[in-house]
């Protein structure tokens, strides 16, 4: 394989868009284009269209749009090279690792050791099933019942039961697998007698990852012995699973996402939490396992949905560690809330006691993450206390929390949060905003959509018209770029300039797959008609017009910063000379 470039237009060209959406969702032709329902936004009308001309995807309802490669992603809530593993695998075409590490011994070993492991905790999660079915299982089918679980929830987790500590390991080994391997991935444990079941005498609940495999179990005490161990307990981590970086229930999360989009997320800490909530009919709740939330738990949450509610104990949810973790989550752009859930019950105690409406509301009352940072601020330094001497004390301390948090929040958000605090403590908003610009003074301001300049909209003007090949349409050098998705899209333009290649619009997730629906439609949603061909033609001039005089006149403000420090200088006086003439003679 040439590049990476190469293989991605390989992989495009034998996996075509329709026919790859049409394994997934139910399509049907309208007019030039096919349409189906969205799946990534509840919908009854169809308003997802897929175009096969332009090999790419848009949905009117939600404004999603992309071509095959993200919408693999999306739909399997995968990387973009999980993305092009699965599309490469369907065309039969060998992903560029291949071919590098077919020779590397160690790449080869590493795999199949990982082969052997995931074989383990599949046959391991069987085992534990066809016993929790038996006799033997009869205490952990008591227990499951006596907390109201019915078989088709017991069934859907997998729930499994280990009788002691060695009819696992016998079983292991008469399928055939070492017993080093077995302790490698985390099912055995090494011990005086030899391997034993690292979870004996559990309730066993298998740990998947979001393609579904089995990586590791986590085991439930039931009696008071084995409670005096630990209530809970993982298998210990492998390379197949790290604790901090997987979530309970994400491939059920996700089926439930493909089944019908997910609105939010409810995030709770254990598995039985999640168990109780899937059977009271809140499909799409996952565990984060006891940790505070990571880089990584924040990937897998975003690739499933925009919106997590936060469903912690009373003591956890208001520790710095997970006050920590839901800033994670704020950063990697999801709308963050935090359910109460009172009486310190947890999830499952609730629902138990109060019925699955009752936790509904909770979630509808759950508090966006801005308010309840204020909240524990309160809690914590009382403004509103009825002791003067008490609310003097705490008032500075407040303001100080309250300005961190107002550091933390996007240019919108921040201006909504000054009023809010400004009322809340008296101190008038512009004090707040001389505050946040004197901690950011050193920092750039955001450019959103609606800020963007006459040149900038001529700029992703001029690229969509290149895009999508109209005959008029050139471009002849790089323009003045203030975002990474303009540089990235005429880099791409230039590049098949230079090679003589006919740009193709699906790419435009490819070369820019970090970029907003927003950027993208700039692109996409341009009306290259026939009917406007005239105007758009007329209008396309003058956008290369405005780019050019930018370019120009920026390099005219250089000159004269030059030419202020040598005044002399004849070469760049004949250049601003030069670049007057031009300027001029452009407008």
């Amino acid at each position: 394989m040439a590049d990476w470039s190469d293989f991605i237009q390989q992989i495009k060209r034998n996996n075509d868009i329709v026919d790859v959406i049409g394994s997934y969702l139910e399509l049907r032709r309208s007019g030039a284009n096919f349409m189906a329902r969205c799946p990534f936004h509840g919908e009854k009308t169809p308003s997802f269209n897929v175009n096969r001309s332009l090999q790419i995807y848009k949905c009117f309802g939600c404004g999603e749009s992309g071509d095959v490669i993200k919408f693999v992603e999306k739909y399997e809530s995968c990387s973009f090279v999980e993305a092009c593993e699965i599309l490469a695998k369907r065309a039969g075409i060998p992903m560029p690792e291949t071919s590098v590490n077919r020779d590397d011994k160690e790449y080869r070993e590493r795999k199949a050791k990982r082969d052997v492991y995931l074989a383990i905790c599949k046959d391991t999660a069987k085992f534990y099933w066809r016993v929790y079915r038996s006799e033997k299982g009869q205490l952990a089918r008591r227990y499951m019942q006596g907390r109201g679980f019915d078989d088709v929830t017991v069934n859907k987790f997998g729930i499994g039961y280990s009788p002691d500590g060695f009819s696992l390991p016998k079983y292991l080994a008469s399928v055939g697998y070492s017993m080093a391997d077995c302790v490698k991935c985390g099912v055995l444990q090494k011990g005086r007698q030899g391997e034993t079941d690292a979870l004996s005498g559990r309730l066993i609940v298998p740990i998947f990852n979001m393609q579904g495999q089995v990586i590791a179990f986590g085991g439930r005490g039931m009696d008071e012995y084995t409670i005096a161990h630990g209530k809970y307990k993982n298998t210990s981590e492998t390379p197949l699973f790290i604790k901090k970086d997987n979530l309970f229930a994400v491939n059920i999360a996700k089926e439930q996402k493909q089944q019908s989009a997910l609105p939010h997320l409810v995030v709770v800490e254990g598995y039985m939490d999640v168990i109780a909530m899937y059977q009271a009919g809140f499909k799409g709740a996952v565990a984060s396992m006891g940790t505070s939330l990571t880089e990584q738990q924040a990937k897998w949450l975003s690739r499933l949905s925009d919106t997590v509610y936060i469903c912690y104990d009373g003591d956890a949810a208001g520790q710095k560690a997970t006050v920590r973790g839901l800033d994670i989550l704020d950063r990697a752009g999801l709308e963050v809330r935090v359910m109460t859930v009172p009486e310190k019950l947890d999830p499952d105690e609730y629902i138990k006691k109060y019925g699955a409406e009752a936790f509904d509301k909770l979630i509808d009352d759950a508090m966006p993450l801005p308010d309840y940072k204020l909240k524990l601020l309160e809690n914590a330094f009382p403004i509103n206390s009825s002791d003067p001497a008490q609310r003097n004390n705490a008032l500075p301390k407040y303001v100080k929390g309250a300005i961190t948090m107002l550091k933390s929040l996007d240019d919108v958000r921040q201006a909504r949060y000054i009023t809010a605090v400004s009322l809340t403590t008296g101190y008038s908003e512009d004090y707040f905003r001389r505050k946040l610009t004197e901690e950011n003074e050193t920092e750039l301001p955001n450019i959103t959509g609606d800020e963007l300049t006459q040149e900038d909209k001529a700029k992703y003007f001029v690229a969509a018209c290149v895009l999508h090949g109209e005959d008029y349409a050139s471009v002849e050098d790089k323009p003045l770029c203030n975002s990474a998705f303009l540089s990235s899209l005429y880099d791409y333009l230039l590049d098949c300039k230079s090679k003589g290649a006919k740009p193709s619009v699906d790419m435009l997730y490819t070369v820019c797959p970090n970029a907003s629906e927003e950027q993208y439609s700039y692109i996409i949603d341009v009306d290259l008609s026939k009917a406007k061909r005239e105007v758009n033609k007329r209008y396309f001039e003058e956008c290369k017009r405005l780019v050019t005089v930018e370019k120009f006149k920026l390099r005219r403000d250089e000159l004269l910063k030059k030419l202020k420090k040598d005044p002399s200088d004849g070469d760049l006086l004949n250049e601003l000379a030069e670049l007057s003439k031009k300027i001029t003679d452009i407008r």
